[in-house]
């Protein structure tokens, strides 16, 4: 979601999620964009929803929590130039794609909201609009248009704006995760039928790519925080005790064998919805997807990587790598997985004045 496109010599993207607060800063330099600086703040597990509480998807970030929050990374890390790019959780936002009948892009934005209305499932006065036309390849100039419309909600954008007000931010702009993830693992790549899969603590989000347009975005509410449950509910440990199992056994042949049996009924319940989502995205679009592309904190689980590679089968997985493409200092090179993995999305949104 768009509020704002100019193109600076440096910003930052800010990533708040259920249980961290992520930014990335980064400046475009002659050799190209430089990764200058980055920061996280995590919730402890004893401490429930500090930054957001959720009923039945809804938002309700703590306001005063997240900058008070965000002060404090920006001053520790030393970050002087306050534009910024915020990332909209998926599940406040809502994605649709439609065919139009041939104009320009004049008339298509004059026209967008009548036909908007019949996918948007909230009235058009709670929401703010925007959308992206799909472009394709040897396109008949009198061919029917496919645009990609996103909506947010008015009362999302307007607690944005408050936690950026309060903590000293310049928004420069809003947009929906899916959008960040996409130019962070996808930077200046254009031919491609991928599929991206964040997962997160509180929900899993798959986006299926084809040449550089977003075809699909869905979240669902299986992810991380379900494999700790599993684990508190089978051994009887804490939400911290779990966490770190999680985090050092995963679902390893050897050690983690346990581990492995009580949580697998739940991985195969994730790559199920995900499969279903890209058979139905290719079915409709009449394409192959071929690669899909991890991130967030629980791709990192140990072993996680390989279950999905024998789950896909002819479907090529790997782990995302956004840093690669950027500049960087080497002696971040042993901290460079969980970075990756973690900081995907604050990176998406830092990269985004430099489109």
């Amino acid at each position: 979601m768009i509020f704002g496109n100019k193109k600076r010599p440096n910003n930052f993207g800010i990533d708040i999620g259920t249980k961290s607060i992520k930014i990335v800063e980064v400046s475009q330099k002659k050799d190209g964009v430089v990764l200058e600086n980055y920061a996280k703040l995590d919730l402890d597990f004893a401490c429930r929803d500090f930054f957001r509480s959720f009923d039945k998807n809804s938002l309700n970030p703590d306001i005063d929590n997240i900058s008070t929050a965000l002060r404090i990374l920006i001053a520790e890390a030393e970050i002087k130039k306050k534009t910024a790019t915020f990332s909209l959780p998926d599940f406040a936002t809502f994605y649709s794609s439609f065919e139009m009948p041939p104009m320009s892009k004049k008339e298509i934005d004059s026209a967008i909201g009548f036909e908007a209305r019949k996918y948007v499932p909230l009235p058009l006065s709670e929401v703010v609009l925007d959308w992206q036309l799909i472009e394709k390849e040897k396109a008949d100039k009198d061919a029917k248009k496919e645009v990609l419309v996103m909506a947010v909600p008015k009362i999302v954008v307007g607690q944005y704006k408050q936690i950026a007000e309060k903590a000293g931010i310049v928004l420069d702009s809003l947009e929906a995760e899916a959008m960040a993830l996409k130019r962070s693992l996808l930077f200046k790549e254009k031919d491609n039928n991928v599929c991206l899969v964040e997962m997160g603590y509180q929900s899993t989000n798959v986006s299926v790519i084809n040449n550089g347009f977003m075809k699909m975005s869905f979240s669902f509410d299986v992810a991380g925080k379900d494999l700790t449950n599993i684990i508190v509910e089978r051994f009887n440990v804490n939400s911290h005790e779990a966490e770190k199992a999680k985090r050092k056994y995963g679902i390893m042949e050897s050690d983690g064998l346990l581990l492995r049996d009580v949580l697998e009924p739940k991985l195969l319940e994730i790559t199920t919805k995900i499969r279903k989502i890209i058979k139905e995205v290719d079915g409709r679009e009449g394409i192959v997807t071929d690669r899909i592309i991890l991130s967030g904190g629980t791709s990192l689980v140990p072993g996680l990587l390989d279950y999905f590679r024998d789950s896909f089968g002819d479907i090529s997985v790997e782990i995302g790598k956004p840093f690669n493409k950027i500049i960087y200092n080497r002696s971040l090179e042993e901290k460079m997985e969980e970075i990756n993995a973690n900081y995907a999305i604050a990176l998406g949104g830092a990269l985004r004045s430099f489109e």
